[in-house]
């Protein structure tokens, strides 16, 4: 949004959610900075690479564990100011599960 006009088609919900990842052989731990409906912004200490399947498991405040899957669309490492900024990943989430449904809507109203 260098431009200032907001390009996102879904509106994001910000919260802090602890998540794990898995991106073939490159696991690690994160929180969760934003998400919508199809997608989530992860900030993580290790960088997946653009293009590869990703799996996250995103750790809800009553317990439950919900696991998204999908596709590392862009990180940190491509912003100009790349080495200014905390890391982190967007993912554009494939076929989203019921339970991430309802933990979506759940955000929502909370």
């Amino acid at each position: 949004m260098a431009d200032g006009i907001e390009r996102r088609k879904l509106k994001r919900r910000v919260k802090r959610i602890p998540a794990v990842f898995t991106c073939g052989a490159l696991s690690g731990t994160g929180h969760v900075k934003n998400l919508s409906k199809e997608g989530l912004f992860l900030r993580v200490d290790r960088l997946p690479d653009v293009g590869q399947a990703i799996r996250v498991v995103i750790q809800a405040s009553n317990g439950e564990k919900v696991e998204v899957v999908g596709t590392v669309r862009w990180t940190t490492a491509q912003l100009p100011n790349a080495e200014t900024v905390s890391t982190g990943f967007g993912m554009v989430i494939q076929d989203p599960s019921e339970a991430y449904r309802e933990f979506f809507e759940e955000l929502l109203v909370t």
